[in-house]
Parts: C-alpha cells; structure tokens; sequence
C-alpha cells in the first residue's frame, strides 16, 4: 500500500500539477523544493518534510537551479 522512491528533481521552468488517489510524503535529502498544493506553498531544505492528499491538485518542483533529491513514499490504500 505504501510505495517509496528515491527521485531526482532536475531544473525546470514547467509548472505542471497533478493529482491522483492516496496520500504522499515527502523528505528532502539534498537540494531545495518548491511544493504546491492547492494555493499553498512551501519551500523546503534537506531534512525538511511535507504530507499531503494527493487527490488535491499539488505540483513538485527543484526550487533552485541545480538537481533535487528526494525520498518520496506514495500511499494508494489497499488493493
């Protein structure tokens, strides 16, 4: 039910949201991330977190102009 990921934010200009059933999670491990869901926004650092419903529209994003790391764990519910 719980799915984790290593990923690898690149440098973009795109903004494109997403949404999807479940809940994820998401730690910075290196870089800074810009994280949009609804109209709130945040921008985290390494060792920061964010939680959210991930059927809102949300969009995730390197926040600087070098690469991003992140672990991200995706919660789908039971199959």
């Amino acid at each position: 039910m719980m799915e984790p990921f290593i990923v690898t934010l690149m440098p973009t200009e795109a903004e494109e949201f997403s949404s999807h059933d479940g809940q994820e999670f998401l730690f910075v491990l290196e870089g800074e991330m810009k994280v949009q869901v609804g109209d709130k926004v945040e921008f985290l650092k390494p060792g920061d977190a964010v939680y959210y419903d991930s059927t809102q529209p949300h969009l995730v994003k390197s926040a600087t102009n070098t690469k991003t790391r992140i672990l991200a764990v995706l919660y789908t519910g039971a199959k």
